[in-house]
């Protein structure tokens, strides 16, 4: 495929905050301090765009969805913080998402919690779910060789409180933990995107504790890997 057929590639972020560093590369010109932070905006560049869907799976859907729906890509890269579930992946930690799963979305009866799938509301393999999960496809690329692929919930909440922790922890065994990943998964698939999910580790999951987070090292570690994903997928 000649350089003029190449299809952009998508940025997808929650916030402006956690992709400046490449979008300020990237954009030059654009204001990404105050205008692109607002949920739905969408920065427009030479071969890559940019979307902030805003915090959660509600906004990330409905932001993604529109831009899908309206513009062609050849890839979608997810790019976001996570917190960790297991300690050998610590704060600053670079990861690649394996697959998603949904531990607030189903029903509470008295003999605990339902999952729309054990409730017969989803089909645990109709696409593109696969044994209950949201699994990531492989891209190939080697800007990620040699980052960890993990096994990631999505979350309504910050998970703090230790039952409501180890009982995600017990029943779906995840690695990190993030607010968006399953609705970019979802979102891609049905719109037939490739697409690759890259986190980076902010912080331990456990009671909140805003100090111990390490946001700015972690956009740092982040930023350098999409910005080698993007150089590669430019190529």
């Amino acid at each position: 495929m000649s350089s003029g057929q190449r299809l952009k590639t998508l940025i997808v972020s929650a916030t402006v905050l956690e992709v400046a560093p490449t979008a300020e590369r990237l954009f030059q010109g654009a204001d990404i301090g105050s205008g692109a932070g607002a949920p739905g905006t969408l920065i427009e560049g030479d071969g890559v765009d940019c979307i902030i869907t805003g915090v959660g799976q509600m906004q990330c859907g409905i932001r993604l969805a529109e831009v899908l729906a309206s513009r062609s890509y050849g890839m979608a890269v997810q790019a976001g913080l996570a917190g960790s579930f297991v300690p050998p992946i610590k704060k600053r930690d670079v990861v690649v998402v394996s697959e998603e799963a949904l531990p607030d979305l189903g029903a509470e009866d008295r003999e605990g919690f339902l999952e729309l799938f054990d409730m017969g509301l989803l089909d645990p393999n109709h696409p593109p779910f696969s044994d209950r999960r949201l699994v990531a496809p492989e891209v190939g690329l080697a800007s990620l060789t040699g980052l960890p692929r993990v096994r990631s919930v999505t979350v309504n909440r910050v998970l703090s409180n230790d039952a409501s922790i180890e009982w995600v922890r017990g029943r779906f065994s995840p690695e990190v933990v993030n607010m968006e990943g399953a609705a970019f998964l979802y979102a891609c698939a049905v719109r037939r995107v490739p697409c690759v999910s890259i986190r980076a580790i902010s912080d331990m999951v456990g009671p909140r504790d805003k100090g111990s987070w390490d946001i700015p090292g972690a956009v740092v570690s982040l930023n350098a890997a999409l910005q080698r994903v993007i150089a590669e997928l430019a190529l």
